[in-house]
């Protein structure tokens, strides 16, 4: 299967979800982020959630963060790229042209002192590629941040046998969390 196969099958098949079906999956999820060892790690990349496109909701990830004393960094779109957002406790939202949740009050904070990095996706293959929404914003994100921070992705989906079209610029994950459960690489 191609990226761009499994980005349209994967997609049809999340936007069929109740929203209930997203909570309840969701919840699931958060659950088993819950289980990981994140004692050594300080900062944590997560993405807010397009509610639109049935996205993960990972405010209940956020807040758990909080809870255990971690920095919080959200991404904000600027042209073809992103920045990092260091956020506070409480913080508040605003919804770009796009339907995507950004933060309001921030202090950008620059990749190489993030040491946990969620990253949203349609699905991943056995050996941690992933099909993420083919905009490439993750890819160059990651491309600055440190080799050693940990790449989870996060998807409602089992990972697929193979993708057939990896390139030289996609950066496979360290972990895939599903509801079903996590997925080493």
């Amino acid at each position: 299967m191609t990226k761009a196969e499994a980005r349209k099958y994967y997609r049809t098949l999340r936007k069929e979800f109740t929203k209930v079906e997203v909570y309840s999956l969701s919840e699931k999820i958060f659950q088993y982020v819950k289980q990981i060892d994140f004692s050594s790690e300080k900062s944590f990349h997560i993405f807010l959630p397009i509610e639109k496109n049935h996205e993960i909701n990972t405010y209940p990830i956020i807040e758990w963060l909080f809870q255990q004393q971690k920095e919080v960094v959200l991404p904000l779109v600027i042209g073809d790229d992103m920045i990092n957002c260091h956020v506070e406790k409480g913080f508040q939202t605003s919804l770009n042209s796009l339907h995507i949740p950004e933060p309001i009050d921030y202090k950008e904070v620059d990749d190489s002192t993030i040491d946990v990095i969620f990253i949203p996706m349609f699905v991943a293959d056995k050996k941690g590629n992933r099909v993420g929404y083919g905009g490439g914003y993750y890819d160059k994100f990651l491309a600055r941040c440190r080799p050693d921070s940990k790449k989870i992705g996060l998807t409602y989906f089992r990972p697929i046998e193979h993708l057939e079209d990896i390139y030289f610029g996609d950066f496979p994950l360290d972990f895939c969390i599903t509801p079903e459960g996590i997925e080493s690489f």
